[in-house]
């Protein structure tokens, strides 16, 4: 799964965003070292005639949810499931999303502990997950994550991981119905791309911020 990750680095989001035609406006880019479900991720999507920018909540609660029977919202979206599950299936079609970040969490588990692991692009650039969104029943916009098998990178620590877009497949994946062309995005991302470090298990605890959450 996917369920901690961090924007740090405000020029890169910056030039991500700029090739796509997005303008961030003058205010900084918040970063935040330490982002977990519930809170907002910085979005790029396309509601309309072309692609916009949207603090969305991280988690879905599917609006036929009756009050009281949902415990949590869904953070990730399984690739090899996502056209069947019936809380995904009408998202991936016509709401898809891409979530702005520059590095991601994993724990390893182990002997009855849990390690943490911080990934990130090679060259220090920024990464696209591929998402799906929603309207939340109280008008609040609302995102999932979507997850895939392991590459290389991950498959030691973990066997789940995000789905990473390539800067020239984000237009692609925001703007092509066709399915077949959105299924060969929602693979294991090339070795190359990431690469990872252990961190301290200060970032287990999502109430701590800082860059003492991604020391090596």
């Amino acid at each position: 799964m996917c369920g901690r990750v961090n924007v740090t680095d405000d020029p890169a989001v910056r030039a991500l965003c700029e090739c796509l035609g997005v303008d961030l406006g003058p205010d900084p880019v918040q970063i935040r070292f330490n982002i977990a479900p519930g809170e907002p991720l910085l979005t790029l999507y396309k509601p309309a005639d072309k692609i916009e920018k949207a603090e969305m909540e991280w988690g879905i609660v599917p609006p036929w949810t009756k009050p009281g029977k949902f415990s949590r919202p869904l953070i990730n979206a399984r690739a090899e499931t996502i056209w069947e599950k019936p809380s995904f299936r009408k998202l991936i079609t016509r709401q898809r999303a891409a979530a702005i970040v520059t590095g991601f969490y994993e724990w390893k588990r182990e002997h009855g502990t849990k390690r943490a692991f911080h990934f990130h692009p090679r060259g220090n650039l920024v990464f696209a997950i591929a998402a799906i969104w929603q309207v939340s029943k109280h008008g609040v916009l609302q995102i999932c994550l979507i997850t895939t098998g392991p590459n290389q990178v991950m498959e030691p620590i973990h066997n789940r991981m995000p789905v990473l877009l390539a800067p020239e497949s984000i237009r692609t994946w925001l703007e092509n119905d066709d399915r077949e062309t959105l299924n060969n995005l929602m693979i294991p991302p090339p070795d190359e791309w990431i690469t990872a470090y252990e961190v301290s298990d200060y970032v287990n605890d999502a109430r701590h911020e800082g860059p003492e959450c991604i020391e090596p």
